[in-house]
């Protein structure tokens, strides 16, 4: 069933090929992993991931394989997914596999789009067959998938913050043949998705399993060892009394390979989490520092009335918090490799969440 979650679990695209830093958030690619919180029938939350791992080819057709992976510890662990975007709206599934376990193997690839008219009902019936690994026993089954566009324009609550321009799908998946557990076999179970254009799947409910999912953030790296210049960017919340957001060169590459001789552009945004907090003019109580190794480059935060990482929210009444550098570590001793980082903590006054969006843009040169 967290296949079922997960079909349409990330959006595509390539990541940064800007040359500058202030662009919008970037869509999913090889490179980005997203962090989630996963609700399971015992009640519990587990942490996960979800990431591309590489190609399926089925009958000659080349699909991502999005891995599902619920110990963060052990991420090779999972469910894979195996998804071709054509486009922005565009999503075609071929099956999935829990490696070791079973492989489930459609009939023929099954297309869904995100871009319908609201209030129209659809359907999809995903024929496969599964195959137990240890036995190599096959079953044919489906998967009728009824469902409705509710809404292309909604404002969720997510693990993150409130999302804008989120598009809310509502309906049901009902399990027949053989392949399917006796316990749900030809009973319709519901299930509600959002999807954010550039987060792909962001909350995910099936209430009859108990079974939810809940984007946390996402992290991308790009391409930290390559010569050149890279980007990296990452989004996540910032809690009273909890963990620092912090993006970093080094954490990347976990190399010091940034190149001080040259301007790093590094953009932060803040804004509440809650949505009405959002709206105000208060400043988010957090203490950011852009920096080096040990140094630091000053800098203060600016408000404004619009969001450059995430235009989608733009005309909502929030209020955007930035703070941007664009330094180099000339000064330094050592060798030309250094690193480069954003953090923000928590202030001790803190009490409502900030969600926090960076990028650094950077060269990348041999480790000293």
């Amino acid at each position: 069933m967290i296949a079922v979650l997960a079909l349409a679990a990330c959006g595509g695209g390539g990541g940064d090929t800007s040359d500058e830093v202030n662009a919008p958030f970037q869509s999913f690619s090889r490179t980005t992993v997203a962090t989630m919180a996963v609700r399971t029938p015992s009640g519990e939350t587990a942490a996960g991931t979800i990431r591309i791992v590489g190609d399926k080819v089925v009958n000659g057709r080349t699909f991502q394989s999005y891995k599902v992976a619920l110990d963060p510890v052990n991420p090779q662990n999972g469910i894979e997914v195996w998804i071709d975007k054509e486009d922005e709206d565009t999503f075609t599934f071929q099956g999935y596999e829990e490696p070791g376990a079973m492989t489930v193997v459609a009939e023929r690839p099954y297309t869904v789009r995100m871009d319908g008219p609201v209030g129209e009902p659809e359907t999809v019936t995903f024929e496969a067959t599964a195959t137990t690994v240890q036995t190599g026993t096959s079953k044919s089954g489906s998967a009728v998938f009824e469902y409705v566009k509710e809404s292309d324009d909604e404002t969720v609550e997510t693990a993150f913050g409130t999302l804008s321009g989120v598009k809310h799908f509502a309906g049901s998946v009902t399990l027949q043949g053989e392949a399917a557990p006796a316990l749900v076999a030809g009973v319709p179970l519901g299930v509600e998705m959002w999807y954010h254009p550039s987060f792909g799947l962001v909350k995910s409910e099936m209430p009859d399993l108990g079974l939810g999912l809940d984007m946390k953030g996402e992290n991308d790296c790009g391409e930290p060892m390559q010569l050149g210049y890279n980007s990296i960017q990452k989004v996540g919340i910032v809690q009273p009394g909890g963990e620092m957001f912090r993006l970093s060169t080094y954490d990347c590459s976990g190399t010091f390979n940034a190149d001080r001789m040259t301007h790093a552009k590094m953009l932060l945004e803040l804004r509440f989490a809650d949505e009405e907090l959002a709206k105000t003019a208060t400043q988010p109580p957090v203490i950011e520092e852009f920096g080096t190794v040990v140094g630091y480059f000053p800098e203060r935060l600016l408000s404004s009335t619009v969001s450059i990482f995430h235009p989608e929210e733009n005309g909502k009444g929030y209020t955007f918090w930035y703070a941007m550098v664009d330094q180099a570590a000339r000064n330094g001793s050592g060798g030309n490799g250094i690193s480069y980082r954003i953090e923000v903590r928590p202030a001790d006054y803190m009490t409502n969440a900030v969600r926090a969006t960076a990028r650094i843009r950077y060269k990348v040169i041999e480790e000293d």
